[in-house]
């Protein structure tokens, strides 16, 4: 009997911290998957980029990604959606890169610098030598604000990253930067998308504060 009872408190318990700790996804649209970019993506020549990940719930956990959206000329605006588990756990590894990619004649899934559908296309921009005698990638004045967007700093490709960019693509095979710039691990990443490396959401759940504060609340 005494087992019984303990067996229904804690299932009580587990419920109720389960619906406390795991908030309502109203009005937040789900991405189980690759496939579900395009339902979310209507405008051509446009990138995805993710700038962050988190998961919410303590029992039951929600995922989150939060992605950049930069379309050709439209404006620029940022989208929550929620996603698999799966899906959260794959791409925390591309934080920062452009993970989804459309242009009239394909979609592209492969994990790629942000700016990578821009560069060498000549209705964006330029190549151009520098005051140093360097060529590098230059926007076009109505795209000036795009190396903002993109997370790009002060960084500006050169052709070494275009060709290596290329030969990466056609390979089918992850690209983060011929110094491996760009991702979790590159510096441009992590001085441009800093929510995501913030110290506080590494800090760990104190289970007896949690507890304590839950029983305030509930009883």
């Amino acid at each position: 009997m005494y087992k019984f009872f303990l067996y229904t408190i804690l299932t009580i318990l587990y419920l109720g911290l389960a619906k406390a700790l795991s908030p309502s996804e109203t009005g937040v649209q789900y991405l189980q998957n690759n496939k579900g970019f395009s339902k979310i993506v209507k405008g051509h020549q446009s990138t995805m980029i993710l700038v962050d990940t988190h998961a919410t719930g303590f029992l039951i956990k929600t995922y989150y990604q939060k992605y950049r959206l930069i379309s050709g000329y439209d404006t620029v605006e940022e989208i929550i959606v929620r996603t698999s588990r799966e899906f959260a756990k794959k791409n925390l590894k591309f934080i920062g890169l452009s993970i989804y990619r459309k242009s009239p004649e394909k979609e592209e899934f492969l994990p790629l610098p942000p700016g990578s559908l821009y560069v060498g296309n000549r209705e964006y921009g330029e190549w151009r030598e520098n005051k140093k005698g360097e060529i590098r990638w230059r926007f076009n004045k109505v795209f000036k604000n795009f190396p903002k967007y993109l997370g790009w700093g002060k960084f500006r490709p050169d052709e070494e990253f275009f060709q290596e960019l290329r030969s990466r693509a056609s390979l089918n095979e992850p690209f983060f930067g011929v110094q491996g710039e760009f991702g979790p691990q590159g510096k441009i990443t992590q001085e441009n998308f800093p929510h995501f490396f913030n110290e506080e959401r590494m800090k760990k759940v104190d289970m007896k504060t949690l507890l304590i504060e839950y029983f305030k609340e509930n009883f």
